[in-house]
């Protein structure tokens, strides 16, 4: 077990606090919310509405899965989120459309095509090594936004079928306004505005982003229709995914809206928790060794494979607990379709429901120290002994992120390849504050050190630029 001051990065509040909720709305969350199992606010300012918070592993069992269908998505995320991704997604879609969608989407996901990706996953990771090796020893890095532009480079060849086209500066700038109005959206539903015209910070750039990300991905399913024949990716997957219960196809519009939902959602989230996973190790230099010694013991001096990957259980392990500390996603939110109860709480059908993923993974009751950093929690011995649903990274129920298994395999990946090259050491001085917007950010810089642990540089280094950027 490890403990760092920065892993409680903040004092949760007593009463909540307005300038929390555009700054870091994880201080809201009183102390009573690690302990509790449900709690409600009720309208904490004008036009607020009264929300509910779920905290307990069986609440969420009975929202998520047992009475999954009782329950939407809650209004709020998914009025905030339709400006940016246009269309009826799998995220928002409903009823017989989301099932229909879902059914047609899982097969691009499943475990045989991920690995078919992991060749793409190694060559982003090595990429990233290429530049760092560029630096010198005790080089200091920005971890988010190298794992930021890794992660950039995955979803443009993974998915996106690594186009000659693909304009991926043009993609992740922006990008980068578009992820940081969600917070400002979500305020403006919760003020009954509505968020493409509210008078936010960035408003302006967070259109025009999202407008370039809509349109060059229009032309890139142009594109790829165009070369059938084009590499395994997901994208091609997608091209030629049908419902096998009624035959139906996504037309260009449903498939755009997906692509862009992915593009939002897969890269951002991936790129946080690794860049959390990185700082981690770096703060704990026993376990970023151990992950290290696993890498070397599995997979030598050659690249990871297909099947080495799966043999990566410490390195899982290491990112699941960083996970449970910084969830990609703070909260889950659903809606009831009717009055209804939840366990023995009453819940309106216009009140929203959070499961609050940040207060569930710290609960004092469900993890033992749970602000310490400890990835033998998840030895499978111990997560057989816990509640299925006291840890939530990608969801649960029906809902479940379709592309965990991707994520899992793509971050496994990258973590093993880096730690090979690198030792990396966190940056004395550095305190470390919460920027929470679309996924669980540090406000500002995540700075660590890099050191190079292998002085021979791989031959391939100007072919792996050259092809990954």
């Amino acid at each position: 077990m490890f403990h760092d001051p920065d892993f409680s990065p903040f004092t949760p509040r007593e009463k909540p606090s307005f300038l929390a909720v555009s700054r870091n709305y994880l201080e809201n969350y009183a102390p009573e919310a690690y302990r509790t199992d449900f709690f409600s606010t009720d309208g904490l300012w004008p036009f607020f509405p009264r929300m509910h918070y779920v905290v307990s592993p069986e609440l969420i069992e009975e929202l998520l899965v047992t009475r999954a269908e009782a329950f939407r998505r809650d209004d709020i995320a998914s009025k905030a989120l339709r400006g940016p991704v246009e269309g009826d997604t799998l995220f928002f879609s409903e009823g017989a459309e989301w099932k229909w969608q879902r059914r047609a989407i899982s097969p691009a996901f499943r475990y045989e095509n991920i690995l078919a990706l992991v060749s793409f996953f190694v060559g982003c990771a090595q990429a990233q090594a290429a530049e760092w090796r560029r630096l010198g020893d005790g080089a200091e890095v920005e971890i988010t936004e190298a794992m930021s532009r890794t992660t950039f480079a995955v979803i443009e060849k993974a998915v996106f079928g690594a186009s000659e086209n693909f304009d991926s500066e043009g993609f992740i700038a922006a990008l980068r306004p578009v992820l940081g109005s969600f917070a400002w959206r979500m305020l403006a539903v919760m003020f009954r505005l509505p968020p493409d015209w509210a008078p936010y910070p960035g408003l302006l750039a967070a259109r025009a982003g999202s407008r370039f990300v809509h349109e060059e991905t229009v032309k890139l399913l142009a594109e790829r229709r165009a070369r059938p024949e084009a590499t395994r990716d997901i994208m091609g997957l997608l091209l030629s995914a049908k419902d096998p219960e009624s035959g139906r196809v996504m037309t260009d519009a449903e498939l755009v809206a997906n692509l862009h939902g992915f593009l939002l959602a897969g890269h951002e989230t991936s790129a946080v928790a690794l860049a959390w996973t990185f700082w981690l190790l770096a703060k704990d230099q026993a376990t970023q060794e151990r992950a290290r010694e696993e890498a070397e013991r599995i997979a030598g001096n050659s690249e990871i494979t297909p099947e080495t990957v799966e043999n990566l259980t410490f390195t899982r392990q290491v990112l699941q607990e960083s996970m449970r500390l910084f969830p990609p996603f703070a909260a889950l939110g659903r809606q009831p379709r009717e009055d209804t109860t939840l366990g023995p709480y009453r819940v309106a059908a216009k009140e929203p429901i959070y499961v609050q993923t940040w207060c569930l993974h710290r609960h004092e009751r469900l993890w033992d120290d749970p602000t310490g950093f400890d990835p033998d929690r998840f030895a499978p011995e111990k997560v057989k002994a816990r509640h299925r649903y006291a840890y939530l990274p990608f969801g649960a129920g029906p809902r479940i992120c379709v592309g965990m298994g991707f994520a899992l395999t793509e971050m496994a990946t990258i973590v093993a390849t880096l730690l090979r090259e690198f030792r990396f050491d966190a940056v004395p001085g550095h305190r470390l504050e919460l920027a929470p917007t679309f996924a669980t950010r540090p406000k500002g810089r995540l700075p660590l050190r890099l050191t190079r642990l292998s002085k021979n540089a791989p031959a391939s280094d100007a072919e792996r630029l050259a092809a990954y950027r």
